[in-house]
């Protein structure tokens, strides 16, 4: 297996318990499976993962949408919707692309001899995000224990663990589709320097057919990955709208009372940004790394092969390169670079702008309603 799947091995241990990747390493025949025991992995999955969806769903709208008003109501219901779904339709999602995703895995993970000798320490320590996820999981575990402190209940308790339990496994789905990514990354930056320090003609063909190999596996990861991808996208959208809709309720009417309570649940929610930024980052990195490597053609210094062969090559390959989509995509919908991130933000303030509309003609429906009441009261006849 390659090194950044060493580096990250535990990681990739959990999302096979999880079912975010359907195959695991066999290390006598030197490639992935996908074996009885992933599928015995899926049926567990699945199965704990239906009474857990109910049951979060249960007690989230008992304890808190019963509690809001329509309004609030219905957009809270949306995002619970979304956010149960997420972890249900990954799993589906990697059983139905199982195929697929190992045959991309046996691209990306496997050792490749050539390339690898091209890597070096400072390499694998800039691809090594197992300080990264370590930290996101640190701050998960002390938000929970707060919250367990906090909360008195068994039902609120129930629902913090449930909601920490998801975060947590969106944040493993995330880690596993940016790896996918970043091996992409590696593979084109080990490629650049081979073809920096050998450029020659003898190696013009390896280098093309790597490249062309790895180009390749964008797609490959946009088909296996995209749909819960997308799905993380809209919940992190959710609830950056949230905190945003927060921020501005309480620049209204400052806190009176529970401010810890109220940083914790903002803090909470600026995790998620955290989360559709790792994605976009990885994403964005990756598309300049591949347009970096292609362009690098550019400068073939044996002048001895120019008007030959191997000079048509070059330019037959840049001009391919110039229509090749290097992005990643979102099910073809958006392109995940750093242009989502002003999407997101164009769509927070549409929806507060949407949002407070609506609480001000609930409030003017309301005041109506007990003007009528009054009105009525007043002219009504007594008894004579």
């Amino acid at each position: 297996m390659s090194t950044l799947y060493k580096q990250h091995a535990r990681i990739f241990q959990i999302s096979t318990i999880l079912y975010f990747t359907p195959c695991s390493y066999n290390e006598r025949l030197g490639k992935f499976e996908h074996t009885y025991k992933n599928l015995a992995v899926f049926c567990v999955a699945l199965t704990l993962t239906i009474p857990f969806w109910v049951m979060d769903i249960r007690l989230m709208a008992i304890n808190y949408l019963s509690t809001y008003t329509k309004v609030y109501a219905a957009f809270g219901s949306i995002e619970l919707l979304i956010y149960v779904s997420v972890i249900m339709c990954a799993i589906l999602n990697v059983f139905v692309k199982r195929k697929r995703i190992t045959k991309l895995m046996n691209v990306l993970f496997r050792p490749d001899s050539l390339l690898d000798r091209c890597g070096s320490l400072h390499m694998e320590r800039r691809y090594d995000d197992n300080q990264k996820l370590g930290v996101i999981t640190l701050i998960i575990v002390v938000c929970f224990c707060i919250k367990m402190w906090y909360h008195k209940d068994v039902e609120s308790k129930i629902l913090g663990i449930m909601v920490a339990g998801r975060f947590l496994a969106s944040w493993i789905l995330v880690f596993v589709h940016r790896m996918h990514v970043k091996a992409i990354a590696q593979r084109m930056e080990q490629l650049r320097l081979l073809y920096t320090h050998e450029s020659t003609w003898h190696n013009l063909s390896t280098f093309f057919n790597r490249y062309d190999l790895y180009y390749g596996q964008i797609a490959e990861v946009d088909r296996c990955y995209s749909l819960p991808v997308m799905l993380v996208f809209l919940l992190v959208a959710v609830q950056l709208i949230y905190l945003a809709e927060d921020w501005y309720s309480s620049g209204a009417t400052p806190y009176k009372n529970d401010v810890f309570h109220t940083i914790l649940r903002q803090l909470w929610q600026m995790l998620y940004g955290a989360l559709g930024y790792y994605t976009i980052a990885a994403c964005d990195t990756t598309s300049k790394e591949v347009e970096e490597t292609a362009l690098c053609t550019r400068h073939f210094d044996d002048y001895r092969l120019q008007n030959t062969r191997a000079a048509k090559q070059i330019q037959k390959f840049l001009l391919k390169n110039l229509h090749q989509k290097k992005k990643f995509s979102a099910c073809g919908f958006f392109d995940i670079d750093n242009t989502v991130i002003y999407m997101v933000f164009s769509s927070i303030v549409t929806y507060l702008v949407i949002l407070i509309q609506f609480k001000q003609l609930e409030t003017d429906l309301t005041q109506s309603e007990g003007v009528f009441n009054v009105t009525s009261n007043l002219t009504t006849p007594g008894p004579s």
